[in-house]
């Protein structure tokens, strides 16, 4: 499942475009324009209907520790990496396993698949789960890369939720 969390429309109609990859994530949420408790609320429907081992992709933009809108306006989309980690622990499946692909510009190594591992950690939930994102700016147009080789891909950073 990949899911477009933001209201850019470029990337909204990227994740449409056949020459984006998206199809390789099986069905493609766009959550709905407006308020962001609209959106949050399609999110935690689209988190309550995965499969155990569905692969789920949050495109977005982003930084090391939120992901949404580019802007910092006050209708602009944020979610923090504990409100993602608490979405995942209340809606997911308590033995889903992934893997989680955070499609979303970071700055480092302790980006925002790695804070949300932890985040995941200390609120014990979702243990095994590998969550991958990226340490640099991504392209609006990059390629999604293919759900069963996460781990294969050299641009992605996997972090496993252990406690």
């Amino acid at each position: 499942m990949l899911v477009v969390c933001t209201r850019d429309q470029d990337l909204r109609g990227w994740a449409k475009n056949p020459e984006s990859g998206a199809d390789q994530w099986g069905d493609l949420v766009e959550l709905p324009l407006g308020k962001q408790q609209h959106a949050t609320a399609r999110l935690e429907t689209a988190l309550g209907s995965l499969k155990r081992d569905e692969a789920l992709c949050l495109s977005a933009h982003g930084s090391d520790t939120e992901i949404g809108d580019e802007g910092s306006g006050k209708t602009d989309w944020t979610w923090t990496v504990g409100d993602i980690a608490s979405l995942l622990k209340l809606n997911a499946r308590n033995d889903y396993r992934g893997p989680v692909l955070i499609s979303a510009c970071a700055e480092a190594v302790s980006n925002f698949s790695a804070h949300l591992a932890v985040a995941l950690e200390q609120e014990q939930a979702l243990n095994g789960l590998w969550v991958y994102g990226y340490n640099n700016a991504v392209p609006a147009e990059i390629s999604f890369p293919r759900p069963s080789r996460l781990d294969k891909n050299s641009e992605l950073q996997g972090t496993q939720v252990n406690y």
